[in-house]
Formats: C-alpha cells, sequence, structure tokens
C-alpha cells in the first residue's frame, strides 16, 4: 500500500510524493506498483518520489536498484536519526547523557519556570514561539499557525505535548510526540529566546520523555538529523545518549527516466530557498 500526495501541472506532467514510503513486502515496491501510481494519477510525464523509515540495509537497497528505484539526488533529508531507550529507569538515561547534557538538564532546573503537560495547545501561541526562533536562527518558517491547528484537529488525540512557562505564564519552549503502540515520534519543538537561557528545552524534553515511560513507550524517535546542516539540533539529540540509525530514506523514479533530472534540479533549488 502507498499513499501520498499528487501534484498536477499542464501538460500531464505530475509529482507523487510519499511521506512515509510505500508499506508491505520492499519486493512489490515494483515496477507493478509504479504502473497503478502512473494510471491512478492519470498522468504522462510523472516523478514519484518516497521516503523510508526502514532500516537501511544492502539487501533492501539492491531491491529498490532492481526495481528501478534510485537514490534521490537531491535528498529533503539526511536519512539518518537517533533512537532514544526511553524504557529505561531515569537514573540509566541520565548516565547515558553526554556530559554537557547533563550539565545543562541541572541548570535547568534552577531555572524559574514551570513544565507540565500541554491539553489544549494553543496554535498562534505555538506560531509566536516558532516566529522567534526562527529569526534568532535565520530560518525559514517551519509551521505556519493553520498546520498547527489541524494537526491536533484531526491527530490531536495520538500526540503527547510539554510546555514550558516563566511566572508571568509566557511560553518558553514546547515539545511534542506523536504515540502509536510502544512507539513515539518527535513532532514539534520550538524554544523562545528566554527559555534558551534558562535552558527549559532541557527540562522539557525530560518532562516529555518521562510522560512517554509511565505510559510504557519503549521506543522514541528523534525524527532526523543533519549533523552537518543543523549541527546544533543534532548535538542536543545525540547528547540524550540515543542510538544512530539509518534510514532507506529518499529514492526515486520517473517516467520517462530523464524526467528526474529537472524533477531533482527543481526540488534541489527550493530546499535551498531559491
Amino acid at each position: 500500500m502507498a499513499q501520498g500526495l499528487l501534484l498536477r501541472y499542464p501538460g500531464g506532467v505530475g509529482v507523487v510524493w510519499l511521506p512515509g514510503g510505500p508499506v508491505g513486502a520492499i519486493a512489490a515496491w515494483n515496477e507493478a506498483l509504479q504502473q497503478i501510481i502512473r494510471r491512478s494519477a492519470g498522468l504522462t510525464l510523472i516523478y514519484c518520489r518516497f521516503n523510508s523509515f526502514r532500516a537501511r540495509s544492502l539487501e533492501e537497497q539492491t531491491l529498490l536498484m532492481e526495481n528501478n528505484w534510485r537514490p534521490a539526488r537531491s535528498p529533503l533529508t539526511s536519512g539518518a536519526s537517533l533512537l532514544y531507550d526511553v524504557a529505561r529507569p531515569e537514573t540509566d538515561r541520565i548516565a547515558a547523557c553526554s556530559k554537557n547534557w547533563r550539565h545543562n538538564l541541572k541548570r535547568s532546573h534552577k531555572g524559574v519556570f514551570a513544565v507540565g503537560p500541554w491539553g489544549n495547545p494553543d496554535a498562534a501561541e505555538m506560531r509566536a514561539v516558532y516566529a522567534e526562533m526562527e529569526g534568532l536562527k535565520q530560518l525559514p518558517p517551519q509551521h505556519s499557525e493553520n498546520n498547527l491547528r489541524a494537526l491536533y484537529v484531526h491527530a490531536g488525540k495520538h500526540m503527547l505535548t510539554y510546555a514550558c512557562r516563566d511566572a508571568a505564564n509566557k511560553l518558553l519552549c514546547f515539545r511534542a510526540c506523536a504515540i502509536s503502540g510502544d512507539k513515539a515520534w518527535d513532532m514539534l519543538a520550538a524554544t523562545a529566546t528566554a527559555g534558551r537561557k534558562s535552558y527549559a528545552s532541557y527540562a522539557t524534553f525530560w518532562a516529555l520523555t518521562e510522560a512517554c515511560n509511565r505510559r510504557g513507550i519503549r521506543h522514541y524517535d528523534l525524527s532526523g538529523v543533519d549533523p552537518d546542516g543543523n549541527r546544533g539540533v543534532y548535538d542536543f539529540k545525540q547528547g540524550t545518549g540515543a542510538t544512530p540509525v539509518d534510514y532507506l530514506g529518499e529514492w526515486d523514479w520517473a517516467s520517462p527516466r530523464l524526467f528526474a533530472l529537472p524533477a531533482n534540479w527543481l526540488i534541489g533549488k527550493r530546499r535551498n530557498g531559491i
């Protein structure tokens, strides 16, 4: 099975994006699936890309190549992540943190703020913290207010959100994860300037993962890292003592195959904000 986003352009040209990749046996991600996608989309020229979160293996990479998939030339993600073992006792998780991470967690305990579950997150308040963080780090917009609101309307019952507020009830930091069974995935995180000064992100991460531990969550996927493009986030996530994992990542297919070249060029320009 595959679920994706279809973008149509004039002349029977289109792009299909499968954000989680197909599911099922990888041997079935073959020409038959590709032709089903093409026929159902009704396209003459098609570019299709998926981003799979299956662990990378040489055998499955070979199967993809045999079925005419190729590693994307302009990937949007690094294909790498970190898995945090949230089922361990708190003492073991603290011991696994880097020395600097433990030090900053202790610093956060001295902050004049409160951390707790955020039952009904306010999209406008979230967006304001994102905007402050984007301005400080010179980042493109991460999430719009409408997207944040829609996320909680449609998937809020599957999410757990923790917020950190100062004595005046101003939002300093928040972090949210999605939960399915005994697994959780990082979904949202942002810290205001005042929160950075008080190490609020450390206290918020710890409170959220403690809540996951109490719920019986075993594995927490930190949802991607990019040590070259975003070193600060990578250092924060790696400092938790999480285990590195490489995913199959982004692969593409096009008909005709040469259509993949301009498609990757355009995606690369958009990725770089051009």
